[in-house]
């Protein structure tokens, strides 16, 4: 861009507070100077070569040399500076800000709840205290380390001049973590973006709170001393918001190695140890259903509708458990539909010892507030369970089927006495009691499935205006918000995946290219949230020493700043069906991390993860039990730098998202005509050998488990046709012993 300089600057540091700094502005290719601080001399090297493959990409590196002289707590750092910048440009910092984190902020500590005098149907996005650009004057500032990113990146949109921005960098340098902040002026017409090693920053993120004073620390330099910096920069032309995005998913992984995929235990195997753990630890044999955490907590640890598995759990265990975790899930869906559901037809958020509550315990005048995401969840996956009447011996009883009609005869009411359906609802006055958000995003989905359970075009006619809404509002504008119900209305990636799941479905049902676009726009959305590469955790840390990758965790949101195993709470098989409409491979491999990713956090007798912390009060050091996932993927110092890596002892919705990805993302995708194989589960697949009549496929399994792989075969030309639900019943099995391979011979 015409506005860009860049400068290479030393830096003296006391504490966190720079006390001095050296810049000097780079010159030419190559550029060589000689800097001298307080009584150091440095000799400071740059480079910048054109990217080949391409042609608006350049590579650049600042090579930092301490040639006289020690400077204790010092850092190096290349800045680059914009000096036409505005405040309607659009800023992404993957996984940290969206348009810059840029709107109103209400000061709270965990968990927050918007204020009586901030709520309402229609308000402006209020976030908590998070690392973000300036929505109204004083210090602009957003400071972080690569670890608080899913790609190392800053991207920028200039709404003016119709041009993108890309800066990539490497997660470290010899000293650790590379330091990344972007800073604008006081009159917002001018922006910095710094990389510094090590990172110091002058105030670090710790639960809703963005001025924590840091405990960075410089590095002490002694001569002979060598940093380097690498970062590339590209510019290109960019019509709007979306097309950042999708130019951002296309380069994510460029400055990063190919993921080494670690083949540690198959679905199946890991899919056997959870269904073990929930029938000897989730089962609340008083009230008869599947618990959806074990937390001690008195009202979130026994059932919470949705989100993080209740009613969702149970649709695993129908399709493909045992005996007792199908007898055990249909008392579920009893007590459901018996103990659960409000008048309205709406669901309860929470139920603990024999009580009902909404979703927060701070209303004023104890008004039963529910977060919607919850209930569209719930009505999704209740959709997908009644489906299986087709495909497998149960017989829906008419409570569910009332009760389910109930609850998507309450999502239109919403909807057309609204026209949105919001954040917070009060679930006996059905009046939304905070809106202007996607949080419901998967809600487009659920009365689209119910439209052909029931054969009811009016439920249709709703969820396709309420995905028009979602994509105007929110896709376009390149943030998602409300999906989590105790940040506010942070950006999130759970509403994200939730609008793609929502135009997916859309399109498999009804056929038509628009929702394939959104659905398109909406992945590139979901990409931005998910780990690109495989960070260096701390020596020492548990995920170190077990070599544990990140590459496909999945960011929380701005507020809750970890990645977690997999998406909260879906398994992704969106994404495959998106591939199989596009014939995009982008959306396998976006799938793969996530879905692959997923079982190396179980906890198992084999291999147990040892306690780093716990927020559940279990000791630190002792074995996580068998079966049990934690949600932190923690590559942020925001719990600490000490936590960086470290085990979190929970049992939560994780495990629910690996049961959905073995029973809905195929373990081996084979075109057979083309001769195209892919693998998503712990296993290597290859094509042997193929001629006119037959391709032979070897799979084999390194684990040390038995391999219950689901295979989809299909010619290269069925690909179009819709896969919609349930689709895993009409996969092959293929059972593969430990470090064993199986010759699968397939007829074209």
């Amino acid at each position: 861009m015409r506005d860009l300089t860049i400068s290479v600057n030393i830096n003296r540091h006391k504490g966190t507070n720079a006390i001095r700094t050296v810049s000097h502005q780079i010159a030419g290719t190559p550029f060589q100077t000689n800097v001298t601080l307080e009584d150091t001399s440095w000799c400071v090297e740059s480079t910048s070569i054109p990217v080949a493959e391409h042609p608006e990409a350049v590579d650049h590196e600042a090579v930092f040399r301490l040639t006289k002289g020690r400077l204790t707590e010092g850092s190096v750092s290349v800045g680059i500076e914009f000096d036409r910048w505005s405040k309607d440009d659009y800023v992404l910092m993957p996984a940290a800000a969206y348009n810059g984190n840029r709107f109103n902020v209400s000061r709270q500590t965990y968990p927050p709840m918007l204020k009586k005098e901030e709520r309402g149907a229609d308000i402006p996005t209020i976030i908590t205290d998070v690392p973000r650009l300036n929505i109204g004057e004083g210090v602009s500032r957003i400071e972080l380390r690569t670890g608080d990113m899913t790609t190392p990146a800053v991207c920028r949109w200039s709404r003016s001049e119709k041009k993108g921005f890309i800066l990539l960098t490497e997660q470290r340098t010899a000293l650790g973590d590379t330091g990344v902040s972007l800073e604008e002026n006081e009159q917002r017409t001018a922006a910095s973006i710094t990389l510094s090693s090590p990172a110091v920053r002058r105030f670090k993120y710790s639960m809703c709170n963005a001025s924590e004073v840091s405990d960075d620390r410089g590095f002490d330099f002694s001569e002979g001393d060598q940093v380097s910096i690498k970062f590339r920069l590209y510019t290109f032309d960019c019509p709007d918001i979306a097309a950042l995005f999708r130019y951002f998913a296309t380069v994510r992984q460029d400055l990063s190695e190919p993921p080494k995929w670690r083949n540690e235990i198959p679905f199946s195997a890991a899919w056997e140890i959870v269904e073990e753990k929930y029938n000897r630890e989730n089962w609340q044999g008083q009230d008869e259903f599947y618990r959806s955490s074990i937390s001690p907590h008195e009202r979130y640890g026994e059932w919470q509708t949705g989100w993080v598995g209740g009613g969702m759990n149970t649709y695993p265990m129908l399709l493909v458990g045992d005996p007792l975790s199908k007898s055990r899930s249909i008392s579920t869906l009893d007590f459901l539909f018996r103990k659960v559901q409000a008048s309205s037809g709406f669901f309860y958020g929470t139920y603990s010892r024999g009580t009902l509550y909404g979703d927060d315990s701070y209303m004023e005048d104890n008004t039963p507030c529910v977060l919607l995401r919850k209930n569209a969840d719930l009505i999704y996956f209740l959709g997908k369970q009644l489906f299986l009447q087709d495909y497998v011996d149960i017989e829906i009883p008419s409570l569910w089927k009332e009760g389910y009609g109930r609850a998507c005869d309450a999502f239109v009411r919403l909807w057309e006495n609204n026209g949105q359906f919001g954040q917070f609802i009060d679930i006996e006055r059905e009046t939304i009691l905070i809106g202007g958000t996607a949080s419901a995003g998967i809600a487009p989905a659920a009365l689209a499935l119910a439209s052909k359970y029931w054969n009811r075009p009016d439920y249709l006619a709703i969820a396709e205006q309420a995905a028009d809404y979602y994509n105007e509002y929110f896709v376009r504008q390149g943030v998602t918000t409300g999906g989590p119900g105790e940040i506010c209305q942070c950006p999130d990636s759970e509403s994200a995946f939730a609008l793609l799941e929502s135009y997916v479905v859309l399109y498999e049902i009804t056929g038509k290219k628009k929702w394939l676009g959104m659905a398109e726009a909406a992945a590139d959305l979901c990409a931005s949230w998910c780990v690109s590469y495989d960070y260096v955790y701390p020596e020492g840390s548990e995920f170190k020493k077990l070599d544990l990758r990140s590459t496909g965790a999945v960011w929380a949101s701005v507020q809750n700043k970890h990645a977690g195993p997999g998406i909260c709470t879906l398994s992704g098989d969106s994404l495959f069906k998106l591939y199989r409409a596009t014939g995009n491979p982008f959306y396998l491999d976006l799938l793969r991390g996530i879905a692959h990713n997923l079982p190396q956090y179980l906890s198992r007798e084999d291999r147990p993860l040892v306690i780093s912390f716990s927020w559940e009060g279990l000791p630190r050091g002792e074995n996580s039990p068998s079966g049990r996932m934690g949600e932190r993927v923690n590559t942020s110092d925001w719990e600490g730098k000490e936590n960086i890596g470290g085990v979190d002892g929970g049992s939560c919705w994780c495990e629910v998202s690996l049961m959905l990805t073995y029973i809905e993302v195929p373990g081996v995708y084979i075109q057979k005509d083309s001769g195209f194989v892919y693998a998503f589960d712990h296993v290597d697949a290859r094509v042997e050998e193929q001629n006119q009549n037959q391709v032979i496929v070897s799979l084999s399994n390194p684990t040390n488990f038995t391999a219950k792989v689901n295979v989809f075969i299909e010619n290269e030309t069925d690909r179009i046709k819709p896969l919609g639900e349930n689709a895993m019943l009409n996969w092959q099995s293929v059972v593969i012993e430990p470090r064993a391979k199986q010759l699968l011979s397939i007829n074209k």
